[in-house]
């Protein structure tokens, strides 16, 4: 008996649960606001810490697979994002310092996504409402 279902490397799909699972995390911390409080921020710049050292390395093996101008441009995210990871902010900087790593945690994590074909239910939900606006803009008969 043969089966029908096409075999998904484990790597694979280990890969893309794990970006499931930081875009879970990511929304989440957009989701409810990010509060400014010194300990609220705190604690969010550890969840990002933990997160960063996780992705980075996805991120250096898709950037071998581009040409030469994508690749350049990952890798500059990628440095930008572990020297943010790495610094250490002044106490009144932190948020900002924290809004930053947000930022380029979910460019990152959007490179990712594309290249594993995982798509965000914020993008097709952008997807249905441009086509539909399209539909409704389109030539009247």
């Amino acid at each position: 008996m043969t089966s029908t279902t096409t075999a998904v490397r484990k790597a694979d799909a280990d890969v893309s649960a794990l970006l499931i699972k930081t875009r879970r995390v990511l929304d989440s911390i957009a989701n409810r606001g990010i509060v400014s409080a010194p300990r609220a921020v705190a604690d969010t710049l550890t969840t990002l810490e933990e997160l960063a050292p996780v992705l980075i390395p996805h991120g250096r093996v898709l950037a071998a697979t581009f040409g030469e101008e994508e690749r350049s441009e990952l890798h500059e995210l990628i440095e930008r994002t572990e020297g943010r990871v790495a610094s250490r902010p002044r106490a009144d900087l932190a948020y900002e310092h924290l809004l930053v790593l947000i930022s380029q945690l979910q460019e990152l994590l959007r490179w990712l996504e594309r290249a594993h074909g995982i798509i965000c239910r914020g993008t097709r939900a952008g997807t249905a409402e441009r086509r539909g606006t399209q539909n409704s803009t389109g030539p009247q008969k």
